[in-house]
């Protein structure tokens, strides 16, 4: 499992992605945002082990910027699209800057995971 799925960047997504959710969305119905900070826990639980593994063979085989532009700018789009699908279409309070807001942090934090992983940190 470890060879398709990095269970670190997981947690550490889950956990920070899902209060983010939930924080974005309190203004809304306390049962609708609980609900989309589910969907979020539940889908980067998913995804981000993922895309978090794909993005450590990334940091590991290229050099020098690739990784960097390889390992931001693929998941930050799969991101999106997904979690606009996700949020948009499901009853989720403020789902726009929910969209908006978790894919310009799964950017910065696909750079910070390649700087990790290039440091021989948080890999699996």
């Amino acid at each position: 499992m470890n060879k398709i799925f990095n269970w670190k960047i997981s947690l550490i997504s889950i956990i920070s992605f899902g209060i983010i959710t939930f924080i974005i969305n309190l203004n809304g119905n306390i049962f609708l945002t609980i609900i989309a900070a589910f969907k979020e826990i539940s889908f980067r639980f998913v995804w981000a082990g993922f895309l978090g593994r794909w993005v450590q063979k990334i940091s590991e085989k290229h050099h020098g910027i690739h990784p960097y532009i390889l390992g931001t700018i693929i998941p930050t789009l799969v991101i999106f699209v997904l979690t606009f699908i996700i949020h948009y279409f499901t009853f989720t309070p403020h789902p726009v800057k929910t969209v908006v807001i978790n894919t310009i942090l799964t950017f910065f934090s696909g750079i910070v995971n390649v700087f990790l992983f290039k440091k021989g940190l948080m890999k699996v």
